[in-house]
């Protein structure tokens, strides 16, 4: 096997675990895995103004609570 598919089903392993016991507060990249999503598309959507809320501390820190991206799930059937 070759070190690029190790990290791929590595990468695979950590979204899945994301996904079946996800964290309260959540990176960005986090989130995206928790949404199924990737990291460009939710910071596409920050950018645009759609997607779950977020918090910004300051310009560098992105953080997601997981309750947030649950209810924007719920209202985006």
């Amino acid at each position: 096997m070759e070190n690029l598919e190790i990290s791929q089903q590595i990468a695979d392993l950590r979204a899945v675990i994301v996904r079946a016991n996800p964290p309260e507060v959540m990176t960005p990249q986090e989130a995206a895995a928790f949404l199924g999503v990737t990291d460009e598309t939710l910071f596409r959507w920050r950018k645009d103004g759609f997607g779950p809320a977020y918090s910004q501390p300051n310009s560098r820190i992105v953080r997601y609570l997981r309750d947030d991206l649950i209810s924007w799930l719920e209202e985006h059937r």
